[in-house]
């Protein structure tokens, strides 16, 4: 049996940072409709200050929000001290972005004019409240409109065109027929044609009016293996749609579909949360041969909070030498235990070991301050496990850069490093980086 969902609410309030983000992101990556969450949220942002708040307050774009809830966050973008904490003020801003307009439109003029509202959304938010005039032939002009006008351009306004999609989606059921006949449509060359960005924006609006009868239809789209954007929105949007249906349709697919289908279609495994979800992860481990997905479906019991997951994680990893990404489960595992007050045997000794990393982590990173090629290197080493040569460290020590709050991003960024976010990811699992230990680091 799952861990109960009120013992998980219970624990965005834990006195553990890491435990309170990890109830959180429970909510939030699984399109939880319960506004009751963010309240939660709220509450422990008071209990425990805005320091560190930009974690939680981040996951909550996420989040359905609520007349309480909207009223306290333009309280705080008003208060002259919210400013002071590490993108606290942006994503404060950027909940708004993502909130239901219908619970924006009587407080516009209250949210353009709050004290630290950021200034670069204030387009994309009034553009979101003009949107709810549209009706549902408006809505399909401009989105016609907007994938004609990009057909012969890889650099589109993405932000823009979701806009349309979610002003589009309130017409939910109206629109199914057409989506559904658009969506059927395959092109042998998709270049230089409106498809190229209508048919994953017709898979997000999919996703986001929750459609169940083009569940086929994604499913098919994500085993072709389309582009980037196409499988995110197919996996995002069988999320969204969240029924035993997605389910079943993943767990027919899976056993023989393509190496890319498995790794997005773990996405719905892991955040549509049900007994149904566990029955599958486990049926499908059990004749799963690729070492990296068993360890990905492992981590998806795991969120699912299921004891299966701590049985099968730690099956996963006993008497192996750990990689990265072995190492990634090892901590999903433990936390996992952490937050349920479960054991297994291993649990003290892989704890300590776990701890013992993070402090030898911290001191190295510590060493190579003012030495930009060494973190690099410390880096890469510790995503592909294998020592690389020293570079020559630097003559004279490096100027300190002025500290940057980044203005695009939930989470202050790590050092960067020389792989591409579509690069294949160092450790080999055979996912793209963006996919794989980018994703790791990010906490996604």
């Amino acid at each position: 049996m799952r861990y109960p969902e009120a013992k998980i609410k219970e624990a965005i309030l834990h006195a553990d940072p890491e435990i309170r983000a990890r109830a959180t992101r429970y909510f939030a990556k699984s399109s939880c409709p319960d506004p009751s969450v963010m309240l939660l949220v709220i509450k422990s942002v008071e209990t425990y200050g805005r320091k560190d708040a930009y974690l939680l307050i981040g996951l909550s774009r996420d989040l359905p929000q609520s007349d309480e809830s909207i009223a306290w966050i333009v309280d705080e973008l008003n208060d002259e001290q919210s400013n002071q904490y590490d993108n606290y003020v942006y994503n404060l801003s950027m909940v708004l972005l993502k909130a239901d307009p219908a619970f924006l439109l009587a407080r516009e003029t209250a949210i353009l004019e709050a004290r630290h509202f950021q200034p670069e959304l204030r387009v994309s938010f009034s553009e979101q409240l003009q949107m709810l005039s549209w009706d549902q032939a408006t809505c399909w002009r401009h989105l016609e409109e907007f994938c004609e006008e990009g057909k012969d351009s890889d650099q589109v306004d993405l932000p823009h065109a979701n806009r349309i999609v979610e002003a589009l989606s309130r017409y939910g059921k109206e629109c199914e027929p057409a989506v559904r006949e658009r969506l059927a449509v395959e092109l042998d060359d998709y270049s230089s044609h409106p498809m190229q960005w209508m048919e994953p924006l017709l898979v997000r609006l999919a996703g986001v009016a929750q459609l169940e009868s083009t569940i086929p239809l994604i499913i098919s789209k994500l085993l072709m293996d389309g582009s980037d954007l196409l499988n995110e929105e197919c996996a995002r949007a069988l999320i969204r749609i969240g029924t035993a249906e997605v389910l079943h349709a993943v767990a027919e697919a899976f056993p023989t579909a393509p190496h890319h289908f498995r790794i997005y279609a773990i996405g719905p495994l892991e955040r549509i949360h049900s007994d149904l979800a566990v029955e599958t992860c486990l049926h499908l481990l059990r004749s799963e041969k690729n070492t990296h997905i068993q360890g990905s479906l492992g981590e998806a019991l795991l969120f699912q909070f299921a004891p299966e997951g701590i049985v099968e994680a730690r099956r996963l990893l006993v008497d192996r030498d750990l990689d990265f990404v072995g190492k990634g489960l090892r901590h999903y595992l433990l936390e996992t235990c952490t937050f349920t007050g479960e054991r297994f045997p291993e649990y003290d000794e892989w704890l300590a070991a776990e701890k013992a990393e993070k402090a030898e982590h911290r001191k190295r990173v510590k060493e190579l301050e003012g030495d930009p090629a060494g973190l690099v290197l410390f880096a890469l080493e510790k995503l592909t496990g294998k020592k690389r040569p020293a570079l020559p460290k630097p003559k004279s020590p490096l100027p300190a850069f002025p500290a940057v709050r980044p203005q695009s991003r939930s989470f202050p960024p790590a050092a960067k490093l020389q792989v591409g976010r579509n690069d294949p990811c160092p450790c080999r699992s055979g996912k793209k980086f963006k996919h794989c230990c980018m994703k790791k680091q990010s906490g996604d």
